[in-house]
């Protein structure tokens, strides 16, 4: 099974959304601080937000 680079974006922004809004009840089953869980969470976000500003000035490139 092959993904695409839009299901993986996709599928990343879900996920770290999900564990940026669940940090609490993730923080209490695993006993890690949610500060640290909402850090990672957010640093999920910014590396979705970096593939895609890639893939957009790479489009961009191609065509000219």
């Amino acid at each position: 099974m092959k993904f695409s680079w839009n299901e993986i974006l996709i599928w990343l922004s879900l996920i770290s959304s999900w564990i940026c809004m669940c940090a609490v009840p993730i923080s209490d089953f695993t006993g890690i601080d949610v500060w640290s869980i909402i850090y990672f969470g957010i640093v999920l976000i910014s590396l979705n937000v970096t593939i895609l500003i890639y893939f957009m000035i790479k489009k961009f490139k191609s065509k000219k």
